[in-house]
């Protein structure tokens, strides 16, 4: 099995090396490392170029000419692996040396499987090990593992790749929209050991709360939705939130006709779900546009219809009665 390593870095030099030599640690090392980097004004390629003459691998290497954000720099470096997995990489984590070797094995024994997903240590920015993990913290916070979506923890196989790049320029996060593929057609298969230090620091891109170094409760969560509420703007997140779940009806309707073996049912299952959440979506955006009497009137007609999820009801409503 081919492995690749898509990097996207930026700025980085600081940590970059201590990830780079964890690639040469791995006891299964990878068959090429492709970096993308996003105009990166330190010594970020410097470090690159010197560690690619002793890289026992295809180390390659393209600088962006123009900054293109986060997401659209990881999609520049997938596009351009070759490899049957591709894992994600971040440039400040550290890989423990069985990473790559456990996430091929795992591949193997699940051939459904379009990615896997490990657990990761959550560390300080010195690499200092706080006994925390990712899938940890999501469990003591009371979320779903629906929420693990972190994408410096996935391998994805070339047949997912196939078919959800090139992500839409538009769209927020890269790991959103390719783990959500997987996740709609049950493709994924979750690896609960800790495979890789994940590091924490003050210019991590990822806000989300299961990311703190200190362990998280539900309370936590319950005051980060509260405070959310009155700080945020509410308008502006349902209006991002829509046109992201826009962007993946439009790339399902257009794989629809495509047979691979993937299989187009599946991605006409996903499709039809998609598309009723992305209707129900803009249906609960309009509702929570209302004023409050009018709001708590459509509000119990959609409860006469059975329009709220019985699993998340209370909460569902709670959040349109509040115009969240």
């Amino acid at each position: 099995m081919k492995i690749s390593i898509a990097m996207a870095t930026y700025n980085g030099g600081g940590y970059l090396s201590a990830q780079l030599q964890s690639f040469i640690e791995q006891s299964r090392q990878p068959d090429e490392l492709i970096i993308s980097d996003d105009c990166s004004s330190d010594e970020t390629e410097a470090i690159v170029k010197e560690f690619a003459k002793k890289a026992p691998f295809k180390v390659e290497f393209y600088k962006n000419v123009e900054n293109l954000g986060y997401c659209r720099n990881f999609n520049a470096a997938l596009m351009k692996t070759t490899g049957e997995l591709v894992l994600l990489s971040d440039q400040d984590d550290v890989w423990l040396p069985g990473k790559i070797a456990c996430m091929e094995a795992v591949a193997q024994e699940n051939s459904r499987a379009m990615i896997i997903m490990n657990d990761a240590a959550l560390v300080d920015k010195d690499l200092n090990e706080l006994r925390l993990t990712k899938i940890g913290q999501i469990e003591s916070a009371g979320l779903s593992l629906d929420t693990f979506v972190m994408g410096c923890c996935c391998a994805i196989r070339r047949n997912l790749l196939d078919i959800c790049l090139p992500i839409p320029a538009s769209y927020p996060a890269h790991d959103d929209w390719i783990v959500g593929f997987a996740v709609g057609m049950n493709r994924r298969v979750i690896e609960r050991k800790v495979l890789q230090l994940y590091r924490r620091h003050e210019n991590n891109e990822s806000k989300f709360i299961a990311n703190r170094l200190t362990k998280v409760t539900r309370l936590d969560v319950f005051l980060n939705h509260l405070l959310k509420f009155f700080i945020s703007n509410r308008r502006s997140n349902r209006g991002v939130e829509i046109e992201g779940l826009n962007l993946f009806v439009a790339r399902l309707e257009e794989l629809i006709s495509v047979v691979n073996e993937v299989g187009e049912s599946e991605i006409s299952m996903l499709y039809r779900i998609k598309s009723k959440e992305l209707s129900d979506l803009k249906e609960r955006h309009e509702v929570r546009e209302k004023a409050l009497f009018h709001r708590i009137i459509l509000i119990i007609g959609r409860l006469v219809k059975g329009k709220y999820s019985s699993e998340n009801l209370l909460k569902e409503v709670a959040k349109d009665v509040a115009g969240f």
